[in-house]
């Protein structure tokens, strides 16, 4: 336990120390922007469920998600020392950004997980264990642009998100509540297995994220149809979760400038809530792959302590994603279907499930 702990530390004192030394050396951050549109708060509503797998639609691993979000308006005012220690500098040489969108968000949000058989009372020894986690975050959302002499104007280019999560696992978190209530309205067997589910445990974690867009090219001048790829990389780190991911996800579409792709439910890396526009029809398809390397999830390994049902995580986790957006007048809808590959060693099955997203300025 001690040791655990002891690895944790080191490692957080390493993802947030490391690049604050490093920006030392490193350009003054880029001055603030702020448009119109960008002046605006961000309103964002999220639900996943596995009831949108109609492959397989049953209660069963991530079998529900929900979230609230809240974006500020662009933080223009912002003190210096903030902006420099919450400033990550470039990887790969990039060029200088000319501008940043700076905002603050916070949302709170919901995940249930089950096994897959919800009819048995007692301990399933080789399934994952009941959890249900209730969480707040907080982030840092940085949107980097840089000009394009082609459209003369500030182009978004890159997409910085610091997120520190808080959160409770547990019977706390009200995940036999949530569920069996909800199942009674609906009128579907209530899941009978919630008394072996993890016990409570407060939760912390630290998350980082950054896309780039790349590639952008027009395909047809009018009507209006663009490509373009975000690849992004990421990490979490805490007691829920520690893992790295890289990936990215192929769009084409119109008014592709106005986001990096959707967001995601913790833990999920953070995704772009903002979105900007000229209040025009847009819209896109994607496609996304993402690879994970995963050191520890709670909602396999068990608790931290050690006193609770587990299964063994598989250290490599994939994952597809393919979906449409819809952007106009200050909303977007978004809906993800996802697929990812098993998780653990005493399970040999697939997650499917999809996820509704919508958001608007206001």
């Amino acid at each position: 336990m001690q040791l655990r702990i002891g690895r944790i530390a080191v490692l957080a004192t390493v993802l947030v120390a490391g690049p604050i030394v490093a920006h030392a050396a490193d350009d003054p951050p880029p001055p603030p922007s702020a448009t119109e549109s960008e002046s605006r708060s961000i309103f964002v509503f999220q639900i996943e469920n596995d009831v949108f797998n109609r492959f397989s639609p049953t209660d069963r691993d991530y079998t529900n998600g929900v979230r609230l979000g809240w974006l500020s308006p662009a933080i223009t005012d912002m003190p210096a020392g903030w902006v420099a220690l919450t400033t990550i500098p470039t990887f790969f040489g990039e060029p200088k950004s000319d501008a940043a969108v700076r905002r603050f968000g916070l949302s709170i949000g919901q995940n249930l997980y089950t096994p897959d058989d919800t009819f048995a009372s007692q301990p399933i020894y080789n399934d994952r264990p009941y959890a249900a986690w209730l969480y707040a975050s907080f982030a840092l959302q940085y949107t980097y642009k840089r000009f394009d002499e082609k459209t003369r104007t500030l182009e978004p280019v890159r997409l910085d998100t610091l997120q520190l999560d808080l959160g409770v696992i547990g019977p706390a978190a009200g995940g036999e509540f949530v569920q069996n209530n909800f199942h009674n309205i609906i009128g579907v067997a209530r899941a009978n297995g919630w008394a072996n589910q993890l016990h409570n445990e407060p939760t912390i974690g630290l998350g980082f994220e950054r896309r780039w867009r790349t590639a952008r090219a027009t395909v047809i001048e009018d009507p209006k149809l663009e490509v373009d790829v975000i690849p992004r990389i990421g990490g979490t780190l805490g007691n829920v979760a520690i893992y790295g991911d890289v990936g990215g996800t192929a769009r084409i579409g119109k008014n592709l400038r106005d986001d990096f792709g959707p967001p995601r439910p913790r833990p999920a890396l953070p995704s772009s809530e903002a979105f900007i526009g000229d209040g025009s029809f847009g819209w896109y398809l994607f496609a996304g792959l993402d690879g994970q390397v995963v050191g520890r999830n709670i909602f396999l390994d068990g608790n931290t302590d050690g006193y609770s049902l587990r299964v063994s995580h598989r250290p490599f986790v994939g994952e597809a994603q393919v979906g449409l957006a819809v952007t106009y007048h200050g909303v977007r809808l978004t809906y993800t279907q996802v697929i990812r590959t098993p998780e653990f060693y005493e399970q040999n099955r697939w997650t499917q499930f999809g996820s509704i997203n919508v958001t608007f300025r206001y």
